[in-house]
C-alpha cells in the first residue's frame, strides 16, 4: 500500500462528511445529523472512524435501516460495506482509506442517556431534537452493572480455558485469537476497577491510560508462533486477571462465588 498523506486523508474525510450531510437533509424524514466519537471530542487523527449519527422520523426509521448497505453505495469514493445482521447501522469504507460508521436512530427512541453527555457535533438540527435530547441527559451518568461483569468474567475463564485447550490440541492459531480475547476483557476489568467511563475513555487510548502494571503485562504477552510461548503468556495473564477479579468482587456486589472463579483460573496456572 503506498503511503497516504495525512492531509489528503483529512480533506478526503470532510468531504465524506459534506456528501452524506448533503444527501440526509434532502430527505425530509431526517430530522437531525450528528457526529459523535473522536471527531467531535477533537481527538481524532487523519485514521478515525467518521461516527455518523442521522434521527429519523419514526414511521420511515425501518426504511432507512433496510436501506443502510445501499446508501453510501451511492456516494463517491464507495469501495465496500461491513455490517451485522438485523443492525441499525453499517460500516461503509471508501477512498483514499476512510471509514464512516452511520448509525439511524428512530426519533422515538431518541431518548436521553448518559451517552449523549459525551463529545456531539451537531450537523442538521433545525428542530432542536439533538439540542433537547442533550439538555437532558446533563446529569445521567454511567453505571457498570452486574450483568456486565458477569458476562465478562465468564467470557474470560471461556476464553482462558479455550486458549489452553487449543494449545494443547495443536491449533496454535486459534489460541493466539483466544488470547486476544482474555486481554480485551483484562482491559475492561482495568477500566471499572479505576471507575473510567466513557466520558472518560473517549479522549484517551487504552495504552495512554492503561495501569502500569496492566500494560506492562499486555504488553509482554504478545508471543511467538510457539505452543509454550502461547501457554507461557496465558499463565502470566491469568495471573494479573486473577488479582483483578479478586478486586472486582470486593468492588462490586457479585452474587457468583468469588471461589468459583479462583478455582476455574488455578486449572491453568
Amino acid at each position: 500500500m503506498s503511503a497516504i498523506h495525512p492531509k489528503e486523508l483529512e480533506n478526503a474525510g470532510s468531504e465524506l462528511v459534506t456528501v452524506a450531510q448533503d444527501h440526509f437533509k434532502a430527505d425530509p424524514n431526517v430530522l437531525a445529523i450528528f457526529i459523535g466519537g473522536s471527531l467531535a471530542a477533537g481527538t481524532a487523527d487523519e485514521f478515525s472512524d467518521i461516527d455518523l449519527r442521522v434521527v429519523v422520523n419514526s414511521e420511515h426509521h425501518k426504511r432507512f435501516v433496510e436501506s443502510r448497505e445501499e446508501i453510501p453505495k451511492q456516494w463517491p469514493g464507495f469501495l465496500f460495506n461491513e455490517w451485522v445482521p438485523r443492525a441499525q447501522h453499517c460500516v461503509s469504507h471508501f477512498r483514499p482509506f476512510l471509514k464512516i460508521d452511520i448509525f439511524y436512530y428512530s426519533a422515538s427512541a431518541f431518548l436521553p442517556s448518559p451517552w449523549y453527555r459525551l463529545p456531539i457535533k451537531i450537523l442538521h438540527d433545525p428542530r432542536g431534537v439533538v439540542a433537547d435530547v442533550i439538555r437532558r441527559s446533563d446529569g445521567l451518568q454511567f453505571t457498570v452493572t452486574e450483568t456486565d461483569i458477569d458476562f465478562s468474567i465468564s467470557k474470560s475463564l471461556a476464553a482462558a480455558h479455550e486458549t489452553y485447550r487449543r494449545v494443547r490440541r495443536g491449533d496454535l492459531f486459534y489460541a493466539q485469537t483466544l488470547l486476544d480475547e482474555l486481554r480485551l476483557h483484562v482491559m475492561h476489568a482495568d477500566d471499572w476497577l479505576f471507575d473510567r467511563t466513557p466520558q472518560t475513555t473517549v479522549h484517551s487510548k487504552f495504552h495512554q491510560r492503561a495501569s502500569e502494571n496492566i500494560r506492562a503485562a499486555l504488553i509482554a504477552s504478545y508471543c511467538l508462533y510457539d505452543a509454550d510461548a502461547i501457554l507461557a503468556a496465558l499463565r502470566s495473564l491469568v495471573s494479573i486477571y486473577g488479582e483483578q477479579v479478586i478486586r472486582l468482587h470486593e468492588k462490586f456486589p457479585l452474587s457468583r462465588p468469588l471461589e468459583n472463579d479462583i478455582s476455574a483460573l488455578k486449572v491453568i496456572c
